[in-house]
């Protein structure tokens, strides 16, 4: 099926490029130089998706993001961004992009990022249904998570509010949607709003609604999120971008459960639980007065905090292959599997965008995998099948020749320093958390200690996150 595909680049050289590899798809592609220019199209055109360079000229390709999902919520937008920069991919996906392509773009991970975009566009459902719609439940075989899913079960039940923190893409919005599947509001509608993918100006009317004639183009009668949420739970994902003004109005609803919609006097009453979540520091946010200390306090009820990826290695094999399912299902691929060295390939990657990422990365695979039932490690994006070695192994203070000598070496105390070495960087990366260094070295735990102690990396066995300090040589 052909689909409306917009390119924002201003080199106009590679966004022809662009234009006519897409185009081969045969898709209807339209070109934008600007920013402005894409938001000029947005009002005279539907988009499945669009692709925004970062750097643009004046407006940027990330604050063009809010006004494509607040012209199209389902419009699945796509950033370039050279590479080095991926704390800019990262705030890209926060503000609501799907995924990011690193540049110089090549031209078969365009295609397979469009097709894939296509896909997750088609399955979306409409916004504007209050059915709860849970695409996927929460994957927890880490004891982190575990001890997260109690928690969950634990506060579900009473009508409380509850403050979500964690990086983007950690699956905030998931664990909002099962404290609402747990709870006794699952008749009513779970409702989400990014307040980051929302412009500051259209945020209020979102939240409250308006009357007809409330300004210019109010046609009719409109009902917001609250109104649409009564009875249920209403989702406020990365509550720290809302401006002071609308933060007051909205300590006003927790506090009074009733609010007015723009243009009207009328006052609504509602019963709504609020989960908010954040990937920001709102301490820091508060301590520069760009957040309401009361605010915080009146949605910090309850504190769950997702851990990121990289500190639950246990689930990424599930969750890997759970997103893998549910992609080859609905779009009729056959059932495929993930290859031993592309799993520890995934295991061993840092993720910055976490598991959205991760969702990235195997329907970019599985796409890219054709009719093949397993993932293949060529089959990864560039960034995790060619990230650096896991291990830097260390110089040894020369016990590693150039060339054997006549006397001979040492092997086993060469290998002794190697196995060290090797066992302070995995314990440094794991925060000296023993049993994901055993699972990364492919070993029981047992036998981790057992070398921790034969090394003398540490004076006694302190438990699963004690301290690691090397008191031998």
């Amino acid at each position: 099926m052909n689909a409306n595909i917009l390119i924002i680049e201003d080199d106009i050289r590679l966004r022809s490029v662009l234009i006519d590899a897409i185009k081969s798809e045969g898709h209807n592609v339209h070109g934008a130089k600007s920013a402005e220019e894409g938001i000029e199209l947005l009002e005279s055109t539907v988009f499945d998706v669009i692709l925004t360079d970062v750097n643009l000229p004046e407006k940027s390709g990330l604050e063009f993001i809010p006004f494509g999902l607040g012209h199209n919520p389902n419009v699945e937008i796509l950033v370039m961004t050279g590479f080095g920069t991926i704390d800019v991919a990262v705030q890209a996906m926060k503000l609501g992009a799907s995924d990011f392509l690193c540049k110089p773009v090549a031209l078969n991970d365009l295609i397979s990022s469009i097709r894939v975009a296509l896909s997750r566009a088609r399955s979306k459902p409409d916004e504007s249904s209050n059915e709860n719609t849970t695409h996927s439940s929460i994957i927890a075989k880490s004891s982190i998570m575990l001890q997260l899913m109690e928690q969950i079960e634990t506060i579900a039940p009473f009508k409380i509010n509850a403050l979500i923190t964690g990086e983007t893409g950690t699956g905030k919005e998931l664990v909002a949607r099962a404290i609402h599947d747990s709870s006794n509001r699952t008749k009513s509608a779970f409702v989400a709003l990014n307040c980051a993918a929302i412009p500051e100006q259209l945020l209020e009317d979102e939240l409250f609604g308006h009357v007809k004639g409330a300004y210019t183009g109010a046609q009719g009668e409109r009902k917001g999120r609250f109104e649409q949420a009564d009875g249920g739970t209403l989702f406020l994902d990365e509550i720290g971008d809302m401006n002071l003004a609308l933060q007051s109005k909205l300590l006003r609803v927790l506090q009074e459960s009733e609010f007015e919609k723009l243009g009207s006097a009328k006052t609504i009453k509602v019963d709504v639980r609020i989960v908010a979540a954040t990937s920001a520091n709102l301490e820091e946010k508060i301590h520069d007065g760009s957040f309401r200390a009361d605010l915080y306090h009146r949605l910090n009820v309850v504190h769950l905090r997702v851990p990121p990826l990289r500190e639950r290695p246990d689930d990424i094999p599930p969750i890997a292959q759970g997103l893998l399912n549910r992609f080859c299902k609905s779009t009729g691929l056959v059932n495929k599997t993930v290859s031993e060295e592309a799993l520890h390939s995934l295991i061993s990657y840092n993720f910055p965008g976490n598991v959205r990422q991760l969702q990235n990365a195997m329907e970019r695979a599985a796409v890219f995998s054709g009719a093949e039932t397993k993932i293949l490690l060529q089959h990864l994006p560039e960034e995790i099948k060619n990230q650096p070695s896991m291990f830097q192994i260390p110089a040894t203070g020369g016990l590693i020749p150039d060339s054997i000598p006549d006397e001979g070496i040492d092997l086993s105390g060469v290998v002794s320093q190697v196995e060290r070495e090797l066992l302070l960087q995995t314990l440094e990366k794991t925060g000296g958390n023993k049993m994901q260094a055993a699972k990364l070295l492919n070993m029981k735990r047992t036998t981790l200690v057992e070398k921790i102690k034969r090394l003398q990396i540490e004076s006694d066995d302190t438990g699963e996150d004690g301290p690691i300090s090397a008191t031998g040589s």
